[in-house]
């Protein structure tokens, strides 16, 4: 019945409607057109061929009989639709986490005990002793599965046919890309927190964690303007935090500028960064190459960087990891650095 439905739907409409998670809803006006597809054709050849005209909706007879299942359609498509919605407006109970900024997340709106799964790099939910699924791009899908979650939040590092192959099981998937902002780090945990049923908490920590930027801001607003600033987030190539990214933000809120505001990918040499010569350079750790940089760069005498003693390290857990509390966190500190000469 399933794959007859699909190719009745697919001949009369085409297979172009958006995928509402796992497309349920998609499916349910799928089910509901194809029943009243099925009665109607059924009746409208018994009644026609009456009539000698087993095509044709002309005449009295035909018209009440369309009109009559049009509105069973309507009828039928309203009860399948409400249907799934109120199947998805079920609490989540059970929730597997791809990312550790999601788990994070999770842990910061005090949902963590819905967290039944978990990636390698989730610290804090492996203490807890929370059943591992895989890495952030490798994942155990049958590991997924026996843990029977609600609902599974990844990112799209994650590989897309893992991805696919959950949806295809029927388990619901939902994707969220990087953050481009503060604004957009902030929107997507009210996102989690709505799914999670707790998106009350998520609205009084957005108050708090705003008001704390916004003061950030306030302290750099008449110390940095036009300085320039070189934040780099990879070694070996050197990499650099580019503009239209959530770590730019930090760059932007401290009043400065970003040496890579006209740079398309992320890759910079580190002649170009001379050529540049920033004023600040912010260098995260990367797990101790961090210190490896902060040291090379220093080395450049007639970098003003260096010479005025401006190079400085910051946690990479919190700011390259997008949610609001730890860019709240990296934040202050990147101001801290900056302000203290």
């Amino acid at each position: 019945m399933y794959f007859l439905m699909n190719e009745i739907w697919e001949t009369n409409f085409g297979n172009n409607l958006y995928d509402f998670n796992n497309v349920f809803p998609v499916k349910s006006i799928q089910m509901a057109y194809c029943c009243f597809l099925f009665s109607s054709r059924k009746k409208l050849t018994q009644t026609n061929s009456l009539h000698g005209n087993i095509h044709s909706f002309s005449g009295k007879t035909g018209k009440t009989l369309f009109a009559r299942e049009i509105r069973f359609f309507v009828a039928l498509s309203l009860f399948f639709t409400i249907s799934v919605i109120n199947g998805f407006s079920q609490k989540v109970e059970r929730v597997v986490s791809l990312a550790p900024s999601i788990t994070e997340n999770i842990y910061l709106l005090g949902a963590q005990d819905k967290l039944v799964g978990c990636t390698s790099y989730c610290k804090r939910a492996i203490a807890d002793d929370v059943t591992q699924v895989g890495s952030v791009i490798n994942i155990n899908v049958e590991k997924i599965l026996a843990l029977q979650p609600d609902v599974v939040l990844a990112v799209q590092l994650t590989k897309a046919q893992d991805i696919e192959t959950l949806k295809k099981l029927g388990i619901r998937v939902e994707l969220f890309s990087t953050p481009k902002s503060f604004d957009e780090i902030c929107g997507q945990t009210r996102e989690i927190g709505v799914l999670l049923g707790v998106e009350n908490i998520a609205e009084q920590m957005f108050e708090k964690f705003n008001n704390q930027v916004d003061s950030l801001k306030g302290v750099c607003e008449d110390i940095l303007p036009g300085l320039k600033m070189f934040f780099q987030i990879g070694a070996d190539p050197v990499f650099t935090v580019l503009p239209n990214t959530y770590m730019n933000d930090f760059i932007l809120f401290c009043g400065a500028e970003n040496i890579a505001d006209s740079m398309k990918h992320g890759t910079i040499t580190r002649e170009s960064v001379l050529v540049k010569n920033p004023d600040i350079i912010i260098v995260a750790t990367m797990g101790g190459f961090g210190e490896k940089e902060k040291k090379i760069w220093s080395s450049y005498k007639g970098l003003n960087a260096a010479k005025n003693n401006r190079i400085y390290l910051v946690d990479s857990e919190t700011s390259c990891s997008p949610t609001p509390n730890n860019f709240v966190k990296a934040l202050s500190d990147i101001v801290q650095f900056v302000t203290t000469q």
